[in-house]
């Protein structure tokens, strides 16, 4: 993102992939939200406020979250919130040289992440506190839930519905939901569908 002055003729470099505007609508949501309890800390930093309030993401805002399973968040001890208990990551019983290779680089969740929008980025949005989050949040995309004429090289997610004589495609959100878990094996815990907030 950045920030544009009236001599910005061209569009920039930096914003042509995103935000999406539904993304962009979230953080003025967000800042609008996270600015009185800043200002507060600030005019009385020993109050009873918390600072960390502001880094803790809502989670009732999202159609689905996906619960990871701690064990396999590598950043888990970078979260807001310490974790309860915590896992020893690389470390040997024994000094001395060892046939072992450090694995560097290597996070799961954001691997996971990488297929899920790969795999269902037409559908929907997803994110995720890459500083010791243990939840995905994912937002249907409301475009993606409009019946859609038939056409057999897009039937990826979706199923067919005979709607006035004619076949359109929905999203099949009980295979989706399936689909994450299955993507995600041994990572995923849970996966929480909020039906209240949508319908196909």
């Amino acid at each position: 993102m950045v920030i544009l002055t009236p001599q910005d003729r061209k569009s920039s470099v930096w914003t042509q992939n995103g935000p999406s505007a539904q993304i962009l609508q979230q953080l003025v949501v967000l800042a609008a939200e996270a600015l009185p309890v800043v200002e507060k800390q600030l005019m009385d930093p020993r109050g009873p406020g918390d600072i960390r309030t502001v880094f803790r993401p809502p989670l009732d805002i999202y159609d689905v979250l996906i619960h990871l399973s701690a064990r396999h968040v590598p950043r888990h001890r970078q979260a807001v919130d310490s974790p309860a208990a915590s896992f020893c990551r690389g470390l040997l019983r024994e000094p001395g040289p060892s046939s072992l290779m450090p694995v560097l680089g290597y996070d799961p969740p954001q691997l996971y992440l990488a297929q899920l929008r790969e795999a269902f980025g037409d559908l929907a949005l997803f994110f995720y506190d890459r500083h010791g989050g243990e939840v995905i949040g994912v937002l249907w995309k409301p475009s993606s839930f409009q019946p859609q004429p038939f056409k057999a090289s897009s039937m990826k997610g979706r199923t067919l519905l005979s709607q006035g004589g004619e076949l359109v495609m929905v999203p099949n959100v009980e295979a989706i939901l399936e689909d994450f878990a299955v993507l995600g094996e041994g990572l995923v815990q849970a996966v929480e569908a909020r039906s209240e907030r949508w319908t196909v």
